[in-house]
């Protein structure tokens, strides 16, 4: 529980007449360098309660402002701020030029704090608009219709498949047909916006029909067009673990074709 601004002054006033200590009675004595150094010490004592730490802070900055140090005085007066808001410099007792640079501290502390909860809150719904953001983002299907051309064998296929996009995700399901026909898994991601997205990622590719399956790299792009169609463009490079001959365990492989996106609510 906070004290009235009036109760928390008069107690601090008051406590240097029950509460003496050696820093306190070398500042009346006018002896200002050895009494900073006592209420550097006094300070450092961890039992000390919060209202003698406060009194203390501006006793240690009467007693540099004395000196001269004015940058010295400031670093008490700024904790003071920061932890007793609530608590003035006593104009009876202390300068009336200390009394107006304390409040000046004072002043700027408040607007720092002020500054930074502004700041915190102003984060705080940035991330929150981004949580929402993400919820909201849109989640398309993709219908599509490739060929793909084989370097190895010099083969053309046609094929049909599937992808799922959000934001800068894709996963994709696609049907080679053929004499044997070719299933493509394949994931990655798309960087950045705009109407061509290049894409990244890797693809699985099963073959029941001779008894094999490869996987490998994939790059590629994506290339918005009117009226919902995407251009799809990838370029594969596959190893098969299970062929026997070697001359065919590899396969380059181009994709091209065009996709339509459905947008999901």
């Amino acid at each position: 529980m906070k004290l009235p601004l009036g109760l928390v002054t008069l107690l601090l006033v008051s406590g240097a007449a029950w509460a003496q200590t050696p820093g306190i009675e070398r500042y009346e004595y006018g002896d200002f360098e050895a009494a900073a150094r006592l209420f550097e010490q006094e300070l450092a004592e961890p039992q000390r309660p919060p209202a003698s730490r406060a009194l203390i802070r501006i006793y240690l900055a009467a007693s540099l402002y004395a000196l001269g140090q004015m940058e010295e005085a400031r670093r008490p007066l700024e904790e003071l701020a920061r932890e007793h808001p609530e608590v003035r410099v006593d104009p009876v007792r202390f300068p009336p030029e200390l009394v107006a640079y304390a409040e000046v501290i004072r002043q700027q502390v408040e607007s720092e704090q002020q500054l930074a909860t502004r700041e915190q809150e102003l984060e705080k719904a940035r991330e929150a608009e981004r949580r929402r953001a993400a919820r909201a983002a849109p989640i398309s299907l993709r219908p599509e219709a490739l060929g793909l051309f084989e370097a190895v064998d010099q083969q053309w296929t046609l094929g049909v498949g599937l992808a799922f996009q959000r934001e800068s995700l894709e996963g994709s399901a696609r049907v080679l047909l053929g004499a044997s026909p070719a299933f493509h898994l394949q994931g990655g991601v798309l960087p950045g916006q705009g109407t061509l997205r290049p894409f990244l990622g890797l693809r699985a590719s099963l073959i029941p029909g001779l008894d094999t399956y490869g996987a490998g790299p994939v790059v590629g792009a994506r290339i918005a067009l009117p009226a919902g169609l995407v251009g799809v463009v990838d370029v594969g490079a596959d190893y098969f673990f299970t062929r026997q001959d070697e001359l065919y365990r590899f396969a380059v492989t181009v994709q091209a074709g065009l996709g339509f996106a459905l947008h999901l609510p």
